[in-house]
C-alpha cells in the first residue's frame, strides 16, 4: 500500500490537467458533444474545469458542469499521514464511474464515466442521459445558482476495487426556491483496496459563464473527512 500511496503522490503533485470528452443525450434526436480541459492543485484539493459546446445546452450548465467535476475525486484533499485514497491510487491504470441521479421535478440522468491517465493528463470520456426533460424543466431555467456547498458520502462496495457515493445536489432560483438531485455513484477501480467510509466537501463557484450556455468555468474546493463514531 505504501508504494500504492508514493505513486500516487508523485503522479498527483503540484499542478495537474484535465480533459473531458462528453456525449450528452437530451432526448431521442438531441444529441450533444462537449469539451472540456482543467487544472488542478491535487495536494490543496482545489480544481478548475472549463466546458465548451458548439450548439447551447439545454440543461443549465450549473448542473452539467456540477455532474461532470464530481468525477475528478483524485483531485481532493486528503489530510493524514494514515488516509488512504482509493481515487488517487487507480491510477496510472483505470477507473470507470457509473452514475444515477433523480432531480425533485422527475427528471433522470444517468452516465458512464471512464478516467485514465495518459501523459500527464487526466482524461474523463463520458455519455450521459438525460430522461424527462421538458419545456417546463426546473433544469433549464437560466437564473439558477451555482451548486451550493454539499457534502459526499463515500462508502465501501459490495466488490474489493468498488465504492460507493452518495450526494444531494441543491441549486436555489432567483425566487429562493430549492432545486434538489439525488445521485448515486459506483466507483470501479481494478486491483484497488475497497476505502474507508467517509465524506468529502464540495464548495463550488462560477467564475465564467456564457449567456448562450456555451462556455461556462467553475472552480471546486474538495476536502476529506473521516469521522470516528464512538458508543457511550
Amino acid at each position: 500500500m505504501e508504494h500504492r500511496m508514493e505513486r500516487a503522490e508523485a503522479m498527483f503533485t503540484g499542478t495537474a490537467k484535465s480533459k473531458v470528452i462528453a456525449d450528452i443525450c437530451f432526448g431521442e434526436d438531441h444529441m450533444v458533444k462537449v469539451t472540456g480541459e482543467g487544472f488542478s492543485c491535487p495536494l490543496e484539493g482545489a480544481q478548475t474545469l472549463e466546458l465548451n459546446s458548439t450548439v447551447p445546452i439545454p440543461v443549465n450548465f450549473n448542473i452539467l458542469g456540477t455532474l461532470m467535476q464530481s468525477n475528478f475525486r483524485m483531485f481532493v484533499q486528503y489530510l493524514g499521514i494514515t488516509a488512504y485514497d482509493f481515487f488517487k491510487t487507480a491510477f496510472p491504470g483505470t477507473m470507470v464511474v457509473e452514475m444515477e441521479g433523480s432531480f425533485s421535478d422527475g427528471l433522470t440522468v444517468r452516465g458512464t464515466f471512464t478516467l485514465s491517465y495518459v501523459k500527464d493528463t487526466l482524461i474523463c470520456r463520458c455519455q450521459m442521459v438525460f430522461d424527462g426533460l421538458t419545456d417546463e424543466s426546473t433544469s433549464m431555467q437560466d437564473d439558477l445558482s451555482p451548486t451550493l456547498t454539499c457534502y459526499e458520502v463515500i462508502d465501501a462496495g459490495t466488490k474489493a476495487d468498488e465504492a460507493l457515493s452518495a450526494i444531494d445536489l441543491v441549486w436555489k432560483s432567483s425566487c429562493g426556491e430549492r432545486y434538489r438531485c439525488h445521485l448515486n455513484t459506483v466507483i470501479r477501480s481494478p486491483g484497488n483496496f475497497a476505502p474507508t467510509h467517509h465524506f468529502i466537501g464540495h464548495e463550488y463557484k462560477v467564475t465564467e459563464k456564457s449567456d448562450n450556455n456555451l462556455h461556462f468555468t467553475q472552480k471546486c474546493k474538495s476536502r476529506a473527512t473521516v469521522i470516528n463514531f464512538f458508543k457511550n
